[in-house]
This record gives C-alpha cells, structure tokens and sequence, in this order.
C-alpha cells in the first residue's frame, strides 16, 4: 500500500518542512458517503452473482486511471489544487515527477513515507525523497529506501538526472537498485493491490526482485512526448509467496501462488515514447501513451535474448458537458527470440477483460480494446462541497496468446468480450462496476470497485 504520508521539503533541500500530501482519491475517503460506499464494495466483492456465480472470478480491484486534460498541454483547471495528483499507469516505481508537475507546486525537495501489502514480502515498508528545482540546470534527484519485513530484505534505488538544456529538454541520467517488481502489464497500484488483499484476500500481481543499473538520455519534445533511450544491466531473481500473509475478510480464499522466473542476467536496449498528463476532477479531454521498443542479447551480451514491443494507447473524448468516452488500445508482441516469463503478455482481471479472473490470458502477443461511456446523472457544488453520479456502461474485448513464428496474427484469435455498467461519483474517486463475460450468456455478474477511472 503506497499512502503517502508525508511530502514537503519547501524551503531548501537541507532543512527540509515536512507536511502531509493531499491526493485525489485519499481525499474522497474523507467524505462520508464515499466511505459507505467503498466499505459495502469490500464487503460485498464477489459475493453479489446472478446466474452460476461459481463460475465468475471473484475481483476487488482499485486502480489509478490515467489523467484528463486537454490534448497533449497539461493546462490545469482554475480551481485544481497545486497537490493534483499526475495520475498514469504504473509500468515504473517512479523516483522523479514530471518538471510540469513539480513546478505547479512550486516545491524544491519532497519526503515520502510507503506502505505496501503483497503476498510475497508481504509488508514493505520505507521512504522516498526527491529534489528538483525544474526552471534550473541543477540535477534532479531520487532515492527510496524500503525494508521487506517477510523476507528480511533491504530494498534501494537511486536515479540521478542532469539537464543538459532547460526544464528537461534534453537530460541524461543513471539509475540503480533493487526493488520488487512486477508485470508491466499488471497496473494494479500499491495502495489498491494492498486493500484488495487485506478486504478481499486478493493480490492481482505476479512478482519477482530486479536488480540493477543503467543509463538513459531522454528528450522532452514539446508537449506531445517525451523520447528516452536507455541501457541497463539487470538480474531477475524468483520470490516465492510468504506463507503467513493475512487478510482481514475472506480468509477461508487460497491465494495464487506467485510464479517462478528466469533468474538470468540481461542487457536491454529500450526506446520509448511516453505522455500522462494531470487528472481533473471535471475531466475535459486529452490523449496519453507510452510505446517501449525492448532489446535483449545479441551485442549486449546476457543471458537472455528477445525483441519486444509494447503500445498502450489512452484517450479521453467529451462528447457534452455531460458525457464522455474513455478509451484504451494495448498492442505487444514478440519480434524475435524468447520472452522471459517475467516479460510475457498478461490481462484479465482489473487490468482488462474485468469478468476474468487475474491472468486469465498470458503468451507473446497480445491486444486489447477497452471503451467506456460515461453519463452524468447530477452534479451538485456549494462551497468546498461537490458530489454527484455517473452511471457508466463499458465494454472489454481482447486476448494474450503464443505464436512460434512471433507473429501477431490478431484476425485469427478468438477475442473474449466482456461488458457491463457501473456507477461512480462526479470526481470519479469512487466508481462500482458490475461485469460479465459475453461469451458465456450464463455466467454470473463480477462486482469490483475502483477509485478512480480505470483508464
């Protein structure tokens, strides 16, 4: 679980003033109608079915959405709070904000106290710092510092960036640690994973220790991306699953074993292009991405030797003040060699296909399409108080699978479908959906809950 705890360093980077951080959807337990709500959707997840509901996954997921502003500029509403969570999925333990979301809170260096929750450390506690002063040419800094109390591990990673030309336009930075990691296409975030097995006794992530170093030069281009070019060296290690995880609902449930990888050492090459822009409670429109290009072996030397590529495509569309689309294209597949088990293609479950059980679908190629459509019933503010309903309906369909030749021959797979409806609240720190698997007319309803948009 990471609750962020504390974050400040305001005046300088060496007396720091430490001061708790506000974040959107932290911010909506705080009200009493919302945590109604999130309790009767803990309690309740996956005991409400209709139909043969032994056949449906039990799910409980709280996930991040990506954010919603306008298209490509992160231009903030006039009344977002400067701590405005920048909200995207979580592929990176990132050490460093972005320069757009540092500056709007004018800080210099920021302390982070973390929690997390998972059935392999299980309880991962520790604290992260950062400094940064974007407008200049001084570096940028990152550190975590986290102890596994199960495994009795230290866990560490450091990321030093200096800017080669003002507010990041062009940087170079190094990075190094080691830390519990987990499948890129997992997005699940620490403080929901957390709730999902302490209510739910449910982790919805495979994990394995990365340890590692290496090296990048990234260029933000103007508004629309920000092109990096990494190498690392990295040696992946199994973690087996602790055996005295405990949950504090739904104890009598068999938690997933968490899956062996290949403990070898690798060399990557990776190219990416990525955006997330900031959230908005009254979400406008905007388009956020992230496309990774992933080499392995050959010159690089290792043990590992693969080519992959991976495009996870978000847009927000605002058809009326009252009514938007959501939507979320994922494309991957393996162009040559052998994917690590730890580097495969995995969705079903919060992820994606929400009617699956987690992991339903693993192999070397995948693609999923998502889209939602969102009504708002009514919206009502006065003064610091704001509250409404949205009632959604929304549609899954996709599919990870193995092809020997590594190609991806998406015309040929048989796409699962999964939809349903749902409701959430005007900030969207809150939404409940009911899904179903529609290729299976007899299947029961899965109840999840989210605590904020999924994507």
């Amino acid at each position: 679980m990471v609750l962020t705890m504390v974050r400040g360093l305001r005046n300088s980077w060496a007396l720091p003033t430490i001061r708790p951080r506000k974040t959107n959807h932290m911010n909506s337990l705080g009200r009493p109608s919302t945590i109604l709500l999130l309790a009767l959707a803990l309690l309740s997840c996956g005991s409400w079915r209709s139909g043969r509901a032994a056949s449906a996954p039990d799910t409980l997921a709280f996930e991040p959405s990506p954010p919603d502003t306008g298209l490509f500029e992160p231009v903030a509403p006039a009344d977002a709070s400067l701590d405005e969570e920048w909200l995207r999925a979580a592929w990176d333990d990132r050490l460093l904000d972005e320069p757009e979301e540092w500056g709007r809170r004018g800080e210099r260096g920021r302390l982070d106290a973390h929690l997390d929750y998972n059935r392999v450390d299980p309880l991962r506690v520790g604290v992260g710092w950062q400094a940064q002063r974007p407008t200049t040419m001084r570096p940028r800094l990152g550190a975590r510092l986290e102890y596994a109390t199960g495994r009795e591990r230290v866990l560490y990673a450091v990321q030093v960036e200096q800017p080669l030309a003002p507010r990041g336009m062009l940087a170079v930075g190094v990075t190094m640690g080691r830390r519990t990691e987990h499948n890129p296409l997992q997005q699940v975030s620490d403080v929901e994973n957390s709730l999902a097995l302490l209510f739910g006794r449910q982790d919805y992530r495979d994990y394995f220790e990365r340890e590692g170093f290496g090296g990048y030069v990234s260029s933000r281009l103007g508004g629309v991306t920000t092109a990096s070019v990494s190498l690392m060296s990295e040696r992946d290690r199994s973690i087996p699953r602790f055996p005295g995880t405990r949950s504090w609902l739904h104890r009598q449930r068999t938690l997933r074993p968490n899956p062996p990888i290949e403990e070898d050492r690798a060399r990557i090459a990776v190219v990416r292009l990525e955006r997330w822009l900031p959230s908005s409670g009254r979400a406008r429109a905007g388009f956020a991405h992230r496309v990774d290009f992933e080499t392995a072996g050959r010159r690089l030397g290792g043990d590992q030797r693969y080519d992959r590529a991976l495009a996870d495509l978000r847009a927000l569309i605002r058809t009326s003040p009252a009514t938007a689309f959501a939507l979320r294209a994922v494309g991957g597949s393996c162009l040559g060699g052998v994917l690590p088990p730890q580097n495969e293609f995995v969705i079903g479950g919060p992820d994606g296909l929400r009617a699956h059980a987690t992991g339903a679908f693993r192999g070397n190629q995948v693609a999923l399409m998502q889209v939602e459509y969102s009504v708002e019933l009514w919206h009502v503010r006065r003064g610091v108080f704001e509250g409404g309903l949205h009632a959604i309906v929304f549609l899954d369909s996709g599919r990870a699978w193995n092809h020997p030749d590594h190609g991806w021959n998406v015309q040929d797979q048989r796409m699962d479908v999964d939809g349903g409806f749902g409701v959430g609240t005007a900030e969207d720190n809150l939404r409940v959906y009911f899904a179903r698997n529609l290729r299976q007319p007899d299947s029961g309803f899965v109840v999840s809950a989210r605590l904020q948009r999924p994507f």
